[in-house]
């Protein structure tokens, strides 16, 4: 009864102070005490036990095979501290549960989460033009249009040796006039923003923005200066 009270009670105070910056320190203070009381009981490690992994010579997380500190927002409640990694193969977001199992969280719970500085989110499909599969993806820009990068990681089987590893992709959407497109270059980028396509080409050179060296940064830079030029900041 004390957990559902406390669980409740920050739901009210998560919906009075969203947008309050003042109040911030209050709901993550407030959502530290409802995971110490709640323990065991907190909805998130109510979930799936993960799979073992296939042996191979590297992992499928992202960035790191080690569970790291990261900010939770699941079904309407902020946890500021969980213990997270994302299994980038099998598009699973995992924690561990006081009793040490790793738990799969429940995609549809999931809000975002804050993990190795990035912001990512569990996108449904939707139904505007170009929409990208279902899964996890790093939201790098949100404005009047979005940029979204996924991250897979599939198992290949290495020459006669049979040494199986996983290769590592990503793709670029970029969510503009109600469409999504798959950005795999800086042509297809300037074909999207055809609308300022010589103010933006003039911008990359001078800031020597180069799609295959950076393409996050490329996205990010270029996007943000398109936005400026046509007034949507």
């Amino acid at each position: 009864m004390a957990i559902r009270i406390l669980f409740c009670f920050f739901l009210t105070c998560g919906h009075l102070f969203a947008q309050s910056v003042d109040h911030q320190q209050t709901i993550e203070d407030f959502a530290l005490e409802y995971q110490r009381v709640a323990g065991s009981h907190a909805a998130i490690y109510f979930g799936n036990l993960k799979d073992v992994l296939p042996r191979a010579t590297n992992h499928p997380f992202m960035t790191d095979d080690k569970f790291t500190k990261a900010r939770l927002s699941y079904l309407g409640v902020l946890y500021p501290e969980v213990l997270l990694r994302l299994d980038v193969s099998r598009n699973e977001l995992t924690t561990i549960s006081p009793a040490f199992r790793e738990i799969v969280l429940f995609p549809e719970n999931v809000d975002f989460t804050e993990l190795h500085g990035r912001h990512i989110i569990f996108f449904q499909r939707d139904n505007l033009p170009g929409s990208p599969s279902p899964g996890y993806y790093s939201l790098l820009f949100s404005g009047k249009c979005k940029i979204l990068e996924k991250q897979t990681a599939v198992l290949q089987i290495e020459g006669n040796s049979r040494t199986q590893y996983y290769a590592f992709s990503s793709r670029f959407y970029v969510q503009k006039d109600n469409a999504y497109f798959l950005i795999r270059n800086k042509r297809g980028l300037l074909k999207v923003l055809q609308s300022h396509k010589k103010e933006i080409k003039h911008f990359i050179s001078a800031h020597q923005l180069k799609f295959r060296n950076n393409a996050q940064e490329f996205l990010i830079q270029t996007v943000g200066e398109y936005e400026k030029l046509t007034g949507l900041q």
